[in-house]
């Protein structure tokens, strides 16, 4: 591969770090709760703003990070509190409508609070290294190692601890799981919490890369959406490999040809796959789809 092919796959890798974070969040609520949290991109952008705010006030970048993954968390806990729990043994839309709404109430408030200028958080890390004919900045490898960190933990909890085994059990019969004593409302609102905090990561190593706005939460959300549609509803990891090639393919061809018709080709294949294998490329035909 030449150097700028290689710089394009680092630079789609590391964006996929962030899409893959809100992702991975974004199934675990789902595979959780049986939530389609609509609210999950601006909870993302919430949490940069978040650490913006920090930023201003004097903190570091770790520390303004930190803080953002704490909002996130409590902001997923609202998510939970307003639109799902309240509405759980309703249609499930009625839930995924209220989590647009709340979603709403955050762009406005954003927009309100800090104007709908891009901004960035301050940088975990600056500067870089040059690698051969590639450069790799700090920033973009912290996100790397912060987004391999956080999928081998999800991994670890869902598949070797009780916690994740008792997630598992209530996702597939929350009745039958909740007659032999686990939790399961306590689980799916531990989910959203989970989910919150990934968002906050994923919200602050974007708006680091590329900026926050407050209307980003919808191109977010979109991509999540996506990546969960293709892997197949509910299977966590899968997903978030899934949000890693889409910010492959968006990178790539942002080069090849332009940012515009790099997205434009992602939704009519999106459109394609709902119309001809709408269970996703690794999901079973079954179940009811949004």
């Amino acid at each position: 591969m030449d150097a700028l092919s290689l710089q394009l796959l680092f630079n789609g890798l590391a964006l996929g770090a962030g899409y893959g974070l809100l992702a991975l969040g974004f199934a675990l609520a789902l595979r959780s709760a049986g939530a389609i949290n609509f609210a999950h991109g601006d909870v993302a952008v919430a949490a940069a703003y978040v650490a913006v705010a920090g930023g201003a006030l004097g903190l570091g970048g770790p520390a303004a990070a930190g803080l953002a993954i704490a909002a996130g968390a409590l902001l997923g806990l609202s998510v939970a509190g307003l639109s799902w729990a309240p509405l759980r043994k309703r249609p499930i839309e009625a839930t995924f409508i209220a989590a647009i709404a709340i979603g709403i109430v955050l762009q406005n408030a954003l927009t309100a609070s800090f104007g709908g200028a891009p901004q960035a958080p301050a940088q975990v890390a600056s500067g870089g290294v040059h690698m051969s004919a590639v450069f790799m900045s700090w920033q973009a490898l912290i996100s790397l190692a912060a987004a391999a960190i956080a999928f081998i933990a999800v991994w670890a909890v869902l598949a070797k601890s009780q916690t994740g085994r008792r997630m598992r059990a209530a996702a597939e019969d929350p009745e039958i799981a909740a007659a032999h004593g686990i939790p399961v409302m306590r689980l799916a609102i531990l989910a959203f919490a989970v989910a919150g905090a990934l968002a906050g990561l994923a919200g602050v190593l974007l708006a680091a890369q590329h900026y926050a706005t407050p209307g980003a939460g919808a191109d977010y959300i979109l991509k999540a959406y996506v990546a969960a549609t293709a892997a197949g509803w509910g299977r966590i990891l899968p997903t978030a490999a899934a949000a890693i090639a889409i910010a492959l393919f968006e990178t790539i061809g942002a080069a090849l040809v332009s940012h515009a018709v790099a997205e434009a080709l992602l939704y009519a294949g999106f459109v394609a796959l709902l119309a001809f294998r709408p269970q996703g490329l690794g999901g079973e035909a079954k179940g009811k789809r949004a």
